[in-house]
């Protein structure tokens, strides 16, 4: 019998290096809010645009923190999040609620 998707959920791993993008939502929108704490958001965009070359205004991190409306995004750019936790002093697993698994080249 087959599970509702409300019942289980299916896990895969996956390198983070394959994954471009995430479906994004109100939850993943507070937790990066809760994450920024007093740092404002310009000063999170402008660190993003010059630690690592990916433009990133205010407005675009506060439609992810509140991604409310008709012209909110629906889908993010992981490599964007990560680089935003990064300069936040965080890893993207955090912003998940996931476990980090790191498995070393041989």
């Amino acid at each position: 019998m087959a599970e509702s998707s409300e019942t289980c959920r299916e896990l895969i791993m996956l390198e983070l290096d394959i994954v471009a993008s995430v479906n994004w939502n109100a939850t993943y929108g507070e937790r990066l809010r809760e994450m920024r704490g007093k740092v404002p958001m310009q000063r999170l965009a402008d660190e993003v645009s010059e630690k690592y070359g990916y433009r990133v205004t205010k407005q675009y991190i506060q439609m992810l923190e509140r991604p409310f409306g008709e012209k909110a995004s629906k889908t993010v750019s992981f490599i964007l999040l990560r680089y935003i936790c990064a300069v936040l002093g965080n890893d993207v697993q955090s912003l998940f609620g996931s476990p980090k698994i790191i498995e070393q080249n041989k």
